[in-house]
């Protein structure tokens, strides 16, 4: 190479090297702690009330909107253990085949409605399929048998199926790395939240409402499920703040609508583009939407267990219908207590796969115990609660995407959308072949499967942690550092 060539090179590498940001000057320990405790506790004051605001709009949507549709989830078998399943006459699998048509739904409707939100605006979109999913739940309080309530069950799914992809992904829009783990996992402790309160409304409801104005007390549980939703959907409209480079919302000035844009471009968080084939030809050839889905699917067929614990108590046939309903609360109490410890924790270390890992490890253990099935009550119950600790570390996989694919909002949304669909496609079928609710309680195969998918999700786990050691929180896409290597060579 000719001697100037060589000259402009070295100018080109010593240019680059002074735009690199410099490294960041290392905090104080009061600092440090306070982003441990609340991560807008260490920042400025401008960026506190920013995130105050933030957190209040949109926090306070995403929780009370999903705390809703999982609470709906959750119906479904506190409604079969409260009457629904003589009503209706339901036997065999029929329990399993309603969460099915509920699934099916579910999985049309995410990818659409994923790639939808490049077209409509989220502050439009998710708060319409909310008011249309609402309809369709009150409809299940009048179903007469039980094809009516598949029906109505695939329509619950297919509108409710905007709800967790969409609001994760607005989620990774709006919070840097450092935010979102808290913000993923808080979110998600909602459901647990509505699977906690499930037990008492529908114990209050079978003592205070069973009969009146001639409807059984799970049918008002549907009434009152679909009602609430309504003031939540026009909320909706006003809290949603799309993406900062795109908000339209009041609740932010311009000052403040430029910080949160700036904050993104700190920590290589891309702006939304135009979504384009080439596009999705990429999310097909990289690892990341494959890794990330056989990992999401291991979760999701191992954490399904747990929703089979009042099939137990009701089998025992030692406990009321009120009390079938209420003990299972106590799981979902501990639930919101390791999701939370898991958003803390990830978020101060800057990792995510640790706290995936330690707790499939101890929900494997409960499935372990579970398998052995032993002789005393108190060893099914340890068995059975342990198993509720894992249903967080799905917020941390969708955070680890967010984080991962940060150089590119399109990809994100994408493979979000792929990694829900692909898992509720497992979810359609397999519970049916290994949980069905005809062996409840003792699945003849269902707690050893349970156990290996636990194991399973450990694995991946650990396979994506090693392929992404390199890969900083920021997210820098690894193809734009290897062309400006080449490029410098």
């Amino acid at each position: 190479m000719p001697a100037t060539n060589d000259s402009a090179s070295i100018e080109k590498q010593a240019s680059e090297r002074d735009s690199l940001p410099a490294a960041p000057e290392k905090l104080p320990l009061s600092k440090r702690v306070l982003r441990v405790v609340w991560d807008s506790l260490d920042k400025s004051p401008q960026e506190r009330k920013l995130l105050v605001k933030i957190d209040w709009w949109i926090l306070s949507y995403v929780c009370v909107a999903y705390f809703i549709k999982y609470l709906d989830q959750t119906n479904i078998s506190q409604a079969y253990v409260s009457g629904m399943k003589e009503d209706l006459n339901l036997a065999g699998n029929d329990l399993n085949l309603l969460t099915t048509w509920w699934t099916v739904g579910y999985i049309l409707g995410q990818l659409p409605s994923q790639i939808m939100l490049s077209y409509v605006r989220p502050s439009i979109w998710l708060p319409t399929m909310e008011l249309l999913w609402s309809v369709f739940v009150i409809g299940m309080a009048g179903a007469k048998d039980v094809k009516t309530m598949y029906a109505l069950r695939f329509f619950v799914g297919l509108f409710e199926a905007s709800a967790y992809p969409g609001i994760m992904t607005l989620l990774g829009n709006w919070y840097i790395p450092t935010e979102l783990g808290k913000r993923s996992c808080i979110f998600q402790a909602s459901s647990s939240a509505a699977q906690m309160f499930s037990g008492y409304l529908q114990a209050a409801l079978h003592a205070g409402m069973d009969g009146r104005a001639g409807l059984a007390s799970w049918r008002w549980l549907m009434i009152f499920d679909g009602i609430i939703a309504v003031p939540v959907c026009i909320y909706g409209y006003f809290a949603i703040p799309d993406s900062p480079t795109t908000t339209k919302v009041k609740w932010l000035n311009e000052e403040e609508k430029q910080m949160t844009r700036q904050r993104m471009e700190n920590v290589g968080r891309a702006a939304p583009r135009k979504l384009t084939w080439q596009t999705c030809l990429d999310v097909a050839r990289g690892l990341p939407v494959w890794l990330f889905s056989a990992a999401f699917i291991a979760h999701v067929l191992a954490i399904r267990i747990y929703s089979y614990m009042n099939l137990w108590l009701k089998a025992t046939g030692t406990y009321s219908t009120e009390a079938v309903n209420i003990i299972p609360t106590g799981g979902y109490a501990l639930q919101i207590v390791c999701t939370l410890l898991m958003a803390w924790t990830s978020d101060a270390i800057q990792m995510r796969w640790p706290l995936i890992i330690t707790a499939a490890t101890v929900s494997m253990t409960g499935a372990i115990i579970l398998s052995v099935w032993p002789a005393s009550n108190s060893g099914i119950f340890a068995g059975w609660y342990l198993m509720f600790c894992e249903t967080g570390a799905g917020a941390l996989f969708i955070a680890w995407i967010n984080e991962v694919l940060s150089h590119s909002e399109e990809q994100r949304r994408i493979v979000i959308g792929v990694v829900e669909t692909l898992a509720f496609t497992f979810q359609a079928w397999v519970p049916l072949l290994i949980y069905n609710t005809g062996e409840a309680p003792r699945f003849r195969i269902g707690y050893q499967m349970a156990a290996m998918f636990f194991a399973i999700e450990i694995l991946l786990t650990l396979v994506m942690a090693w392929l992404w050691r390199g890969r900083n929180t920021k997210g820098v896409d690894l193809r734009e550092e290897k062309e400006k290597k080449e490029a410098i060579s």
